[in-house]
């Protein structure tokens, strides 16, 4: 895993230098939307991990891509991030809209003409789809990458034993759509909030940057390995705390009541059948629960008081059986990036009075994240 982690992270690195040397020839500094290129570098991870097909969208600088159509005509999708947000909106509405069995009947509405498609978002579904078919197309033609670690497709299409699951394309792509969806926009997201979180609190960068020098020492300007980031327990805070202020996902993820005595929660018999749900938004900015909880501070994780509370609240991945699968491999690229950007650059918001705002679709997808990037100086 941290191979392909660290080949796609190397040319967001060669993009970051060469707007860093920009920089040192414009007086007011070269600027990125590091949002965006966060979100081209996870979509290249997360094809490279499940099919061992990176999309290309960091070799390109952009995320247009090709795509065939249900009738196999080739068109081109102007952004893959733009077209997978609009998805997800009418796909989040319609999920809302399951209980009362009126799915397809709203599925066809909106593909009736072509402003509905494009105004709902009906044809970023269909444009998701496609990117998602030609990926699993173009695997299953070329079979296994050839390297030493499997893609995510070859443990769904074979067993422990080595035998053929015998599914059919269809389940194998519903499981690429949530690879590529999953896999991609909520730690986009999470990098995002918390470069954006450490660059409007200057003491926690230059903390966090003290702590990573400590570790690493003075010749070292590569890519920092998860071994050496995994135990920096100030990262971890600053990652911890950037994800309580802004979980990835803020929707109230519902689960049933399943067993037939029902169950106690909160102190309240709750049926068999009732579904129930608690946004993450709200559980952890609860001012019964932790000080000043609108406030970026890593060192509540530090504070005895507070932690017991956040180690039993913290949902950020939800909890229980049907937590999040690729939280471990959300958080090792975490540690990875931030530990490197905050070690290899001096960087700044374009605007320090900038309103980073979040767009909800069921994925809490950040605006636009505009920063100054320069060379870090290492002085002897």
């Amino acid at each position: 895993m941290e191979p392909v982690i660290g080949q796609n992270f190397q040319r967001l690195l060669d993009h970051l230098d060469g707007v860093a040397d920009q920089s040192t020839n414009i007086p007011s500094g070269q600027t990125i939307d590091i949002r965006r290129w966060f979100n081209y570098f996870t979509l290249d991870v997360i094809g490279d991990m499940a099919f061992g097909l990176p999309m290309g969208f960091l070799g390109n600088g952009g995320d247009a891509t090709r795509v065939k159509s249900a009738g196999r005509q080739e068109y081109c999708i102007p952004s893959t991030i733009d077209t997978l947000h609009r998805g997800t909106r009418l796909s989040t509405t319609l999920a809302q809209l399951s209980s009362i069995r009126c799915v397809k009947l709203v599925k066809r509405l909106c593909n009736t003409t072509n402003w509905l498609k494009q105004s709902t978002g009906a044809q970023g579904i269909e444009d998701f789809d496609n990117v998602c078919i030609d990926q699993l197309s173009e695997r299953l033609g070329n079979g296994s990458p050839d390297r030493s670690q499997q893609d995510f497709m070859s443990k769904i299409l074979k067993d422990r034993e080595g035998k053929d699951r015998g599914l059919s394309f269809e389940r194998l792509l519903s499981e690429s759509i949530v690879f590529m969806n999953a896999g991609s926009e909520t730690t986009a997201a999470a990098l995002s909030s918390t470069l954006y979180f450490l660059l409007s609190n200057r003491k926690c960068f230059e903390k966090l940057r003290a702590e990573i020098d400590a570790r690493l020492g003075p010749n070292h300007n590569g890519i920092v390995s998860y071994d050496s980031a995994k135990d920096l327990p100030y990262l971890r805070a600053c990652i911890d705390e950037s994800l309580r202020l802004r979980p990835p996902i803020a929707y109230a993820l519902q689960r049933l009541v399943v067993c037939p005595q029902g169950a106690i929660i909160a102190g309240h018999h709750i049926k068999q059948g009732t579904t129930v749900a608690v946004s993450p938004w709200t559980i952890h900015r609860n001012r019964k629960l932790y000080k000043n909880p609108d406030e970026f501070d890593p060192e509540r994780w530090f504070d005895p008081e507070q932690l017991s509370n956040l180690r039993r609240y913290y949902i950020v991945f939800s909890q229980g059986p049907r937590q999040c699968l690729g939280r471990h491999i959300a958080i090792v690229e975490l540690q990875i990036l931030i530990s490197t950007l905050v070690r290899r650059y001096n960087m700044y918001l374009a605007d320090q009075e900038m309103n980073f705002v979040i767009f909800d679709r069921f994925n809490s997808n950040p605006g636009p994240l505009s920063v100054k990037v320069e060379r870090r100086v290492f002085v002897d």
